[in-house]
């Protein structure tokens, strides 16, 4: 399948096209060789076969037949994956198929599929001169796309608003040019695409806009709640986190929800480095100093006497996505007389006499003035920390704290990931992610904090309310054809890490 399918592509890059009767006889050995593979996994076709032999069919210009290969495959259970659905929408905005662009990016959402740089480039291309859907996509993309960096999407955002060449632009002066003209009522205005700056509070040097800070609504924010409840307790027998829900419950609204184990860990990998409890009371005392009301999470393998402090990289588990469709609570749990782990008492357990005794300053003497100080809660031995923390601060948004912040330099792409990519998530960690930098003396005895609270803006693509701007980070990373030049993905840590150039459409 593979060498049938690069033949055929390397025969469209030479710009022959492949006769019917070629096509044909392809496509049947394809269709043979999917039916052999099928045969070893009791009819159900194997995904790589699946994507070989569509992207065959877009090779022979059988788009088609491509959407019935993926519609039989589904039915027997086999489930495509983006790069399936990508191909077809690459050929069909090649031939200029609008309908079959939409009919691919509609099965997306209902496969539970994210579209990324390629499969937006490749539907606003297939979408030319239909003003109002290239608008709709580009709508999508604020939400699911918010910092495209590709530079054929960058292309055809220019393309969209009238203007070629858009990368070109760069390093030119001025650094934007006249795109196509907009019928409003009685008159005419034109779009302008180019490359800005923006300032520290959010002023566009082109437009004089501000950028917005985009938070998400009430709905979004009860959804992602929800997704935040199945990361810990998808099955509902997790009784420990139905525990701590009961114990939350109780609970006045936090400002600050501090990620214990991050910022114990932060600048310690290196030779010698080890889990410091310094920097955690260094955090918590700046934001009780400045009168914030703190949870400290902590996993337990912290609390104790003889905890191994050392910096070590231990493999996570695994973990699958949540239930897809299942944004409701989960199921009820067994009582906590059923067979089961041993609950956890909330919010910890007392102050022990190893604490009452401990020297000042060390790390079971902060951790009995965290628990006097009543900040500090301990998660189950079994359960991952990033579970709890994130559940605290949306609960207490809930309860009215919308300015609740977690301090934590982990960006929870994982988690992101068992979200089924909520695409809401990003949006909210945009706003309630606030960063951090401890340094010492050099003695570890002093310790100075930095926190970074989210700038007054959204670093993301966003259009203003009356729709006459839009504005998209591009961050600076090698392209796609770079990337699979050399072999090296760029992760998706680099690219939010990146240095952003701003690129703006506006009305004028």
């Amino acid at each position: 399948l593979n060498a049938l399918t690069t033949r055929a592509a390397a025969a469209a890059a030479n710009g022959k096209s492949t006769d019917a009767g070629t096509a044909t006889a392809a496509l049947n050995v394809g269709e043979w060789l999917s039916r052999a593979a099928s045969a070893l996994d009791g009819g159900r076709p194997p995904e790589p076969v699946l994507s070989s032999l569509v992207r065959l069919c877009c090779q022979c210009g059988a788009l088609a037949r491509a959407l019935e290969l993926i519609s039989e495959a589904q039915a027997v259970g086999t489930k495509p994956r983006l790069r399936t659905l990508g191909a077809v929408l690459a050929a069909a905005s090649t031939a200029g198929d609008a309908g079959t662009c939409g009919l691919v990016w509609e099965q997306l959402p209902i496969l539970g599929l994210v579209p990324q740089d390629t499969e937006f480039a490749c539907m606003l291309r297939g979408l030319r001169g239909l003003r109002r859907r290239q608008f709709e996509v580009l709508r999508q993309m604020l939400r699911d796309l918010p910092l495209p960096s590709d530079p054929g999407l960058v292309e055809e955002i220019g393309r969209a608003f009238g203007v070629e060449g858009v990368p070109a632009l760069q390093g030119v002066q001025p650094p934007h040019a006249l795109g196509r003209t907009e019928e409003e009522g009685d008159g005419r205005r034109r779009w302008r695409v180019g490359w800005t700056s923006v300032d520290a509070e959010g002023r566009c040097s082109l437009t004089s806009r501000y950028l917005q800070a985009l938070d998400i609504s009430a709905g979004e924010e009860e959804e992602l709640f929800r997704y935040t409840m199945r990361l810990a307790n998808d099955s509902g027998s997790n009784i420990n986190f139905r525990a701590f829900q009961r114990w939350l419950q109780e609970q006045q609204p936090y400002d600050v929800v501090v990620d214990g184990a991050n910022v114990g860990f932060n600048n310690q990998n290196h030779e010698g480095g080890h889990f410091q409890y310094p920097q955690i009371h260094a955090v918590i005392k700046k934001l009780r100093d400045d009168g914030k009301r703190v949870l400290l999470v902590l996993h337990p393998k912290w609390l104790r006497e003889d905890a191994d402090l050392t910096v070590f990289k231990r493999k996570r588990k695994k973990l699958d996505q949540i239930t897809v469709g299942a944004t409701g609570d989960p199921p009820e749990c067994p009582e906590p007389d059923d067979v089961g782990p041993e609950l956890a008492y909330y919010p910890h357990e007392p102050v022990t006499e190893a604490e009452m005794q401990a020297p000042p300053g060390s790390p079971l003497d902060l951790i009995k003035m965290w628990k006097q100080w009543g900040v500090l809660v301990r998660v189950p031995l079994e359960d991952c920390d990033d579970w709890y923390w994130l559940y605290a601060a949306l609960d207490s948004a809930r309860k009215g704290a919308r300015h609740v912040q977690v301090v934590s330099n982990d960006r929870m792409r994982d988690h992101h990931w068992r979200m089924l990519g909520n695409r809401s998530f990003i949006t909210w960690r945009g706003r309630h992610m606030t960063g951090f930098t401890v340094q010492s003396d050099g003695t570890e005895s002093v310790y100075s904090v930095i926190l970074t609270p989210p700038p007054p803006y959204s670093l993301q693509a966003q259009v203003s309310a009356d729709g006459a701007s839009w504005h998209f980070p591009i961050p600076a990373i090698p392209s796609r054809a770079e990337q699979v030049a050399t072999g090296r993905p760029v992760p998706r840590r680099e690219i939010e890490a990146a240095e952003q150039r701003w690129l703006v459409a506006w009305l004028e």
